[in-house]
């Protein structure tokens, strides 16, 4: 595990790319970055070279007169997913690897959002422009192509999916308890992409009892979200686990002073309480 030093670089250096204006954040990078937050040896410039080396090849196989999106979205796809092999992890979909581009990138294994990003990288280096599409529970990219938008699935080998088959995507995730909206089809921010790709981290690691790479997947996000009071929370409860009273103390003080009063607020001043104690019997 990184020590506390190497840690506040790592999180500088994805600040310094993440907090960018949106036109000129690099998604590609600064996903790296995120990923260089748990991996301080990882040299971010070989997986950038990737995404050059795939839009290479798939650029030279399209003649200089053939720049039809349909026709790029094609050759990408069987690029990547028939001569590369990448798919999506269905076996092990919460392996935290699937959730960092150098492993999924090496491994030839991801999720939706992190298949997505990659495929957004390759497709604007051959002058596409690839959106993301939050849709809840599954990440999507679409493209727009004259005046209709496509919509595409690189979890699914890059598949075109009809609303019809968006609405049994959520159908089959949620059951019969959600509609497709209009609004789920938005394209979302480079930095909402972030946020997503490390509040699913987040929830991996917090799960899966492992509250140091939590504390660290926590630290990355609150620089997105600073302000956010559940991620200041959890801080807080991770904190303690680690056994670090004082920033635990302090995260948790600055939930309750935020937070209307409720029931949970009430069973987590007792907790703030239990922990005070704990803290004082050590001095």
């Amino acid at each position: 595990m990184l020590a506390n030093s190497s840690n506040q670089e790592q999180l500088k250096l994805f600040a310094l790319e993440a907090l960018k204006a949106e036109p000129e954040l690099d998604l590609g990078r600064a996903a790296l970055l995120m990923a260089k937050c748990q991996y301080p040896k990882l040299d971010i410039e070989v997986y950038i070279a990737q995404f050059d080396e795939i839009a290479e090849i798939i650029s030279s196989r399209l003649s200089t007169s053939s720049r039809n999106p349909l026709l790029i979205i094609k050759n990408i796809n069987d690029y990547f997913f028939q001569e590369l092999a990448f798919q999506g992890n269905k076996e092990n979909y919460y392996d935290p690897r699937n959730s960092f581009l150098n492993e999924v990138l090496v491994r030839r294994l991801g999720i939706p959002i992190s298949l997505s990003v990659i495929y957004m990288e390759v497709a604007k280096r051959l002058g596409l422009t690839i959106d993301g599409v939050g849709l809840p529970g599954h990440f999507l990219v679409k493209c727009k192509i004259e005046d209709q938008e496509i919509i595409l699935d690189p979890f699914h080998q890059g598949k075109e999916l009809s609303q019809s088959d968006c609405q049994t995507l959520l159908t089959t995730i949620y059951g019969s308890g959600i509609e497709l909206k209009p609004s789920f089809f938005r394209a979302v921010s480079k930095k909402e992409i972030l946020i997503r790709m490390l509040n699913n981290l987040k929830n991996i690691y917090i799960s899966g009892n492992d509250p140091a790479r939590a504390l660290i997947t926590l630290e990355t996000l609150l620089i997105l979200t600073p302000q956010a009071l559940n991620e200041i929370k959890e801080r807080g409860f991770v904190n303690y686990r680690l056994r670090k009273f004082s920033q635990a103390i302090k995260d948790i003080e600055f939930y309750l002073s935020h937070s209307p009063k409720t029931v949970e607020t009430d069973n987590i001043r007792k907790l703030l309480n239990q922990i005070k104690l704990e803290f004082a019997s050590l001095n």
